[in-house]
């Protein structure tokens, strides 16, 4: 175990950032260096024989950009009982998969090349396809992508044809049978990017960028250079490296000419300084952007461009983790790679409204469960300053579904991890690399000599981060003792649901670094707790920061007779010799359909974005509020609430509770202040003194009475903040509100279009579930459309949808020609609403 972990790195986001062009003299058009690859596709699902020749005839097939997601897709024929939109009750993944079907889908894009492009090379690249990917250019096969989650690219440059022909391009993508935990989606759900070089270039991935010294006055930059010669002869290069600020102006300058071999790659490592850094951080996530330039007989032939941040990292039982060697703890979630509606579609303005969405709420550190995310997701995450654990897989060897990775691993978990540390490894962002999630060993040898293979890659490609894994106690042979041995291999030890054991183990293992890898939201207060408390837990990460299909239900809410006490996630371990496989065949076993049923709804948020009850209890915990208040559905009689481990009570910051006038609901508010005093209608209900204890709750029953219920959070007698739950009046309009009011006119822009009932003073009524119609007219199309209601299955994706406790959401996608879009939503009975999203030229 590593005790003591100080890691200073300077890093970078992007791959060979598009080209702007060059006014020195010489200079050749670089424009198409990186040329997104995302539009006029076409596709088919289907599982049809021979796609991949040239000849094939798609003329049926239909028309589409990139990320696409086919498992949104509406599957043939009508709404039945058994199938709604793209929802089936045959679904192989069930539950777990959100009752999607995966199957086979085949996409053809055209290419034709022009004269000026004669003796380039071209680099077809794929940031993420789900699951098992073959591809083809003019019938000729480039390869196989088993994993669905790894970036892979081909070079295509032999298959294609004469400048100016046709060439096709074919995809065919399998995601078949029971190969994932959660929604997963299928098909090209990433970006696709054509990289277009001349034969001396930098490849994909070719800068890796760290810092030996970091101080306030410099900051040594070390920059590591792969360029590549594939012409015939040997060439003599010049090698031009720039620093630049944010406006673009060169801080410092490295220059030197290099021999390169024919055919071969050649290292190269300059080392520049930065006057006086401006330093990455959560709160400034400040960045450069270095510029590389290799010129050939007088011509500039490539230019790299790659943004980064200067930023140290440090953790340590002591000192807990330092980011710029100040204390932060970590406000972590947990977050799968889905953006609700849109499936697994990974659109750039999703992706940044996820991290976008984490940062307005508090979190400043994302776990990415469990599989590397997209690229534009941690380009997010640089840009907005959230810190991040980039994690590998869900399985290694042995599955936890069937047809999972587990089947890939041996062969390819090489090839796979080194492609995500050399796309990954220059993100500020980035603090720990994780092996994996709960992973299923045969025995704690097995687990040590696989998971030592795993750490040791990781080193190799970047020595800058921790590593860390998630580990439960469920899975590990003998008990919780013998993690002993897995945790000997970290710098950092993920804890799945594992705080009882935080002393204990502190105290037989004192140089040990710890945090909250997943923990429950109904103990928020215990884990947080734990962080505050002890410098050798650096943080929590709540399982999950945001609702996503799949997993259903697993913050189930029952009320039931009598609680049920099993829980399989709280047993520690299994008998040694046990094959973990069997523990995941039993629960598929005695598994039932949750039908209609298909969210997670263990999200401090919900799919839509909004903030859920328990996240107004993380905002009192996190001193991001100073009082809330949530008030409890009535009980039924002789019946008691049974909390899943991930459930929460079903409790709304609400007071429209309509037809049980004089029953007593149960009021909790939360607050750090001494006391709180609780008002109905201006008349006093009660006082309550607060201790940490109490967890920073104090609870009332009320007798419900329509008006205004209001909560007074008292320090030393005075009033230090207050929350007000108001009984809103009967559906009178509909309200519209747009999360930007100018976009781009770019496939991979979005507008998401809140959709709320409201009274006559505009307050959101809780209780309509009323069905509306979104139409949309002008330079853009409905996309994506849906409530957060777990069980809304039939309102996913629709025209005409119902909302839930008065909301929903639609999602707005522009077409590439500039002009208005009018969103239009009506409702019978209601005053309809519209609104209009300028979309402007991309600059």
């Amino acid at each position: 175990m590593i005790a003591r972990l100080k890691l200073f790195v300077l890093v970078g986001i992007s791959i060979c950032i598009l080209a702007t062009g060059c006014s020195q003299q010489g200079s050749v058009d670089l424009l198409s260096r990186n040329r997104l690859f995302n539009t006029q596709w076409k596709f088919v699902r289907d599982s049809v024989v021979g796609a991949e020749a040239l000849s094939f005839d798609d003329s049926k097939w239909i028309l589409l950009d990139l990320p696409h997601d086919f498992s949104m897709m509406d599957l043939p024929g009508e709404d039945t009982e058994k199938q709604i939109g793209p929802f089936t009750k045959q679904s192989p993944g069930g539950n777990h998969t959100g009752h999607v079907l995966g199957g086979t889908g085949w996409y053809h894009k055209v290419l034709v090349t022009n004269w000026k492009e004669k003796g380039k090379r071209f680099i077809l690249h794929f940031d993420g396809v789900y699951m098992e990917s073959e591809v083809w250019v003019n019938g000729q096969k480039m390869g196989s992508h088993k994993n669905g989650y790894t970036p892979f690219s081909y070079d295509i440059t032999s298959a294609l044809r004469q400048p100016g022909q046709k060439n096709l391009i074919a995809v065919k993508v399998n995601n078949n049978g029971r190969n994932s935990r959660w929604y997963s989606g299928s098909g090209i759900y990433r970006n696709v990017h054509l990289f277009v070089t001349d034969p001396v270039h930098i490849p994909l991935w070719g800068a890796y960028i760290t810092t030996p010294e970091i101080s306030p006055a410099q900051a040594k930059v070390n920059i590591a250079l792969t360029i590549r010669n594939d012409n015939p002869d040997d060439i003599k290069t010049q090698v031009i490296i720039n620093i630049l600020d944010q406006k673009g102006n060169i801080l410092s300058r490295a220059e030197e000419g290099v021999i390169l071999k024919t055919s071969s790659d050649c290292t190269l490592e300059k080392q520049l300084s930065v006057e006086s850094p401006s330093l990455w951080s959560v709160d400034n996530p400040d960045l450069y952007k270095a510029e590389i330039i290799l010129k050939h007989s007088g011509k500039i032939v490539d230019v790299y461009k790659q943004t980064f941040g200067i930023r140290t990292i440090e953790f340590s039982a002591d000192k807990g983790f330092l980011l710029n060697g100040k204390p932060i703890l970590l406000r972590g979630a947990c977050l799968h790679h889905d953006n609700g509606f849109l499936g697994a579609a990974a659109i750039k303005r999703a992706e940044y409204r996820r991290v976008e969405l984490m940062k307005k709420n508090g979190y400043n550190a994302i776990r990415c469960s469990h599989n590397p995310p997209s690229q534009a997701f941690l380009d997010a995450c640089d840009e907005l300053g959230i810190l991040v654990i980039d994690e590998f897989t869900d399985m290694w060897n042995l599955y936890k579904n069937p047809n999972d990775y587990s089947r890939f691993f041996n062969k390819h978990w090489k090839n796979d991890l080194t492609a995500m540390l050399l796309r990954d490894r220059n993100h500020p962002s980035i603090i720990m690399w994780s092996i994996g999630n709960e992973i299923p060993k045969m025995n704690v040898k097995e687990g040590i000599r696989i998971g030592s293979l795993l750490v040791n890659k990781i080193k190799q490609l970047d020595g800058t981060r921790a590593v860390t894994e998630g580990v439960p106690s469920f899975l590990i042979h003998g008990g919780w003792k013998n993690t002993k041995d897995y945790f000997s291999l970290l710098d950092v030890c993920g804890y799945n649901y594992m705080r009882s054991a935080y002393d204990s183990d502190h105290e037989q293992y004192p140089n040990r670094i710890m945090y909250g890898s997943e923990s429950y939201p109904n103990q928020a207060y215990e884990y947080w707790k734990a962080v505050k408390d002890n410098s050798y837990v650096i943080g929590d990460f709540v399982w999950t920061a945001m609702d996503y299909i799949g997993e259903v239900s697993v913050a189930s809410s029952k009320y039931v007779k009598e609680r049920n006490t099993l829980q399989l996630q709280t047993r520690n371990g299994i008998a040694e010799g046990t094959n973990p496989t069997l523990i995941f065949d039993m629960m598929e076993k005695y598994s039932v359909s949750k039908w209609p049923e298909y969210l997670s709804w263990c999200g401090d948020l919900d799919i839509i974005g909004e903030k859920k009850p328990q996240g107004r209890y993380r905002d009192v915990l996190w001193d991001r509020s100073v009082i809330e208040m949530n008030v409890h559905e009535p009980i039924p009689d002789g019946f008691i609430e049974d909390l899943s481990l991930w459930g929460w009570p079903r409790e709304w910051s609400s007071w429209t509770w309509n037809g049980n006038e004089g029953q007593p609901l149960q009021v909790r508010v939360f607050t750090k202040a001494s006391q709180v005093k609780l008002e109905l209608n201006g008349q006093t209900i009660g006082k309550k003194t607060l201790s940490e204890a109490d967890k920073y709750i104090a609870t009332f029953d009320v007798p419900y009475q329509a008006g205004k219920l209001m909560a007074v959070a008292l320090t030393n007698g005075k009033e230090v903040g207050r929350k007000e739950l108001i009984t809103t009046g009967e559906p009178k309009s509909i309200k519209l509100t747009v999360d930007r009011e100018t976009i781009t006119a770019d496939r991979n822009d979005l507008a998401f279009v809140k959709i709320e009932v409201v009274d006559k003073d505009g307050l959101v009524v809780p209780t309509s579930t009323v069905k509306v119609e979104i139409t949309v007219t002008g330079s853009g199309e409905l996309v994506a459309s849906g409530n957060a209601d777990p069980s809304g299955i039939n309102s996913a994706n629709k025209f005409i949808l119902n909302v839930y406790r008065g909301q929903a959401q639609a999602i707005i996608r522009p077409f590439i020609e500039p002009d208005d879009i009018k969103v239009k939503v009506k409702a019978e009975g209601l005053d309809s609403s519209a609104l209009l999203i300028h979309v402007k030229a991309i600059q």
